[in-house]
């Protein structure tokens, strides 16, 4: 169909993470475990998400719901740890949060995505602090 070697057509679709190879769950969701979630304790979010679902990288739940990956940097560092689930991002992720997510899910409602803390999109912990105190401009 594409008129090339099935080889080039594997390459790219096994770089690009976006384009699954085989089935894959209900809900697809990708850990990003790259250093800046590693140090926000990414998993803690992967070990509690194992426990729950009974599954590891690469496998599905044997209701077809879940399915786990592990993936380079969703490009969300600010906000880690994250999870990228199907087409939404989970952020400011911890254990417990994640199987509430989880369960949440299977019982076929939609959580709120994004951060899952009071923090608003990209914004410090606490909200946003720049330029409230001018006295540096003093010094």
């Amino acid at each position: 169909m594409l008129d090339m070697p099935r080889i080039r057509v594997a390459e790219v679709a096994s770089f690009y993470t976006m384009i699954n190879t085989e089935a894959v769950g209900k809900y697809l969701l990708q850990f990003c475990t790259t250093t800046p979630c590693w140090l926000r304790d990414s998993a803690d979010v992967v070990d509690a998400t194992e426990k729950h679902l009974g599954i590891t990288f690469g496998e599905t739940t044997e209701d077809g719901l879940f399915t786990m990956r592990e993936v380079e940097c969703l490009g969300a560092c600010v906000n880690a740890p994250i999870v990228q689930i199907n087409d939404d991002m989970y952020e400011d992720l911890t254990g417990p949060r994640m199987v509430e997510v989880l369960d949440a899910l299977r019982a076929g409602d939609v959580p709120p995505h994004g951060p899952q803390i009071d923090r608003q999109t990209s914004a410090p912990v606490g909200g946003p602090t720049v330029l409230t105190n001018l006295d540096f401009a003093k010094s």
